[in-house]
């Protein structure tokens, strides 16, 4: 398979000394050029932020969160995401991605976990794709992300899908072979 080469375009920035004192600080830290952390920036801002808004994203405290999912069962936490991914997830990758599709789904899955800031893994064996996320938020957020994730992939009909959840992590193992 021959690997696509992407040009570059070079231009320039004027940016406030301050900013740029703190993105080299942020550069050094990650040892990453400041090219590097530019193109990333860009990057995040193109694949996420200039769209997520309007995709009906917020910005929320983890504790916020964590409260309010303690008022809830495991089961009722499931109900509420089925609910939330029947009545947004494909207009969110359409907007996001400009197609449904498994592929699109799991690359919007992926932005939003590294946009996040969770570690977290993701292998890809041929159409097996498995995931490990470290949100640290509690197991009732695994519960709800679950929830989420099964709502997309039964809508594809995707059968082989296995979670796996603990206080601190969520794991899913999903192969995208499609439906016989």
């Amino acid at each position: 398979m021959s690997e696509v080469k992407k040009t570059k375009t070079s231009v320039t920035f004027r940016l406030d000394p301050n900013n740029l004192r703190i993105l080299n600080e942020e550069a050094k830290k990650k040892e990453i050029s400041l090219n590097t952390l530019a193109n990333q920036i860009v990057s995040s801002y193109v694949d996420w932020h200039s769209a997520a808004t309007q995709a009906g994203f917020v910005s929320l405290r983890k504790q916020l969160i964590k409260l309010l999912l303690e008022k809830y069962s495991g089961s009722e936490i499931m109900n509420i995401a089925e609910k939330v991914a029947a009545d947004t997830t494909k207009d969110i990758v359409l907007l996001l991605r400009q197609k449904y599709n498994i592929e699109t789904a799991l690359n919007v899955i992926e932005t939003w976990i590294r946009i996040s800031n969770y570690p977290y893994s993701h292998i890809i064996d041929e159409t097996k794709h498995t995931f490990v996320i470290q949100h640290d938020m509690g197991a009732k957020w695994s519960i709800y992300l679950s929830g989420l994730y099964k709502y997309v992939f039964e809508s594809f009909q995707l059968k082989k899908v296995d979670f796996d959840y603990t206080e601190k992590s969520l794991s899913f193992e999903v192969d995208t072979t499609p439906p016989q």
